[in-house]
């Protein structure tokens, strides 16, 4: 059925069944539409209630290659900033900071300012002031999320991809990393091979998991913007239909040495001198016992090292985490056995690494 022949009130009621069965996907299957027209009349119905329902869409007609000037002169500013890079590289840039333009379009703006060519890029480059607009907008976000007042789980939540080093009898060792700055949990993910870095999956399946069990969310999400990293985060539109149904707000970020990622660099010092260089010293010779020594170092991590600073001292992770689950008063009863075991082990101050 197309979308045109609903009228408002069945509309409302595909809304209100999305929001029922917590399940945007299925629902949009269900009554054949698009995610796209969901949200779009998610988004009419939360600013104008009914009548945001009755208004009529009309589409126009899309010009891919046409770039307005907010689009081309933040294409000229990155290549203010980054003349060596061509439109591929651009593309990714601009893909991260939500501008939907293609790579042909921005080849048609370089090529339209004579900066189709790398000589002249560079060139152009030397004769502009570097441009301040992107420290502008860090600093915003640090003020922004600098709120105490604010801070609990999730509120604030980091992510980002490193590439640890290559090591003999195992290989290469890519780490995606997820780190929430309140509680100090760290979650992490790591990969053998660069081609196989694929977080939103692991994201969507484990962590989307325990959110939901959980009654947990993420209300802000940064992603530490890497230029050799970033097109894995943007490389499809899952990530996009993620932060769309888990309603995360989601900001790519350059690190600039940044306070806020602070915490998130300390936690990353502390993997490689406890974990990582202990590699050939514990005689770990392949990538599936690396992956299982891993996961042991995080579970004493956020289950039983505790918090050396800050509104939580003297706690671990975990005992942090669950008192957001109470906080959002979880029926305990009804989460799994394994997450009742470990809550048990809290709330004793046993936990050990069998349980």
């Amino acid at each position: 059925m197309k979308a045109e022949v609903f009228n408002s009130y069945n509309k409302y009621m595909i809304l209100k069944h999305a929001l029922k069965e917590n399940n945007v996907s299925e629902t949009c299957d269900l009554f054949g539409i698009s995610r796209t027209t969901y949200y779009n009349w998610k988004r009419a119905y939360l600013k104008h209630g009914m009548m945001g329902l009755e208004i009529k869409e009309h589409k126009k007609p899309k010009m891919p290659n046409k770039v307005n000037k907010t689009i081309e002169n933040e294409i000229l500013s990155y290549v203010q900033r980054f003349p060596e890079d061509g439109p591929n590289r651009i593309y990714y840039e601009l893909k991260a900071e939500g501008y939907d333009i293609g790579v042909s379009g921005i080849y048609n703006v370089l090529k339209r300012n004579n900066l189709s060519k790398k000589v002249q890029r560079l060139q152009y480059s030397k004769n502009k002031k570097q441009n301040s607009g992107g420290n502008r907008n860090n600093r915003k976000l640090i003020k922004c999320f600098d709120n105490k007042k604010k801070s609990y789980v999730g509120y604030l939540v980091i992510q980002r991809i490193d590439f640890i080093g290559t090591y003999e009898g195992i290989g290469k060792i890519y780490q995606y990393t997820l780190y929430d700055t309140y509680s100090k949990w760290g979650s992490v993910k790591i990969y053998n091979k660069k081609q196989d870095i694929d977080m939103w999956d692991y994201f969507e399946l484990k962590l989307g998991y325990l959110m939901s069990t959980l009654n947990l969310d993420i209300d802000n999400l940064l992603t530490e913007k890497t230029r050799e990293f970033i097109p894995y985060f943007i490389k499809n539109n899952k990530y996009r239909n993620i932060m769309e149904d888990f309603n995360i707000n989601h900001k790519f970020i350059s690190h600039e040495n940044n306070s806020i990622f602070n915490d998130m660099d300390e936690f990353n010092k502390l993997l490689v001198k406890e974990f990582y260089s202990r590699i050939t010293k514990e005689n770990i010779d392949s990538f599936n016992k690396v992956e299982r020594a891993l996961h042991k170092f995080l579970r004493h991590y956020n289950f039983a090292r505790k918090i050396s600073g800050g509104c939580n001292e003297g706690k671990v992770p975990a005992k942090v985490i669950l008192e957001r689950v109470a906080h959002n008063n979880v029926d305990f009863e009804t989460l799994p056995l394994w997450i009742l075991t470990l809550i048990n082990s809290l709330k004793r101050g046993d936990y050990n690494e069998e349980n």
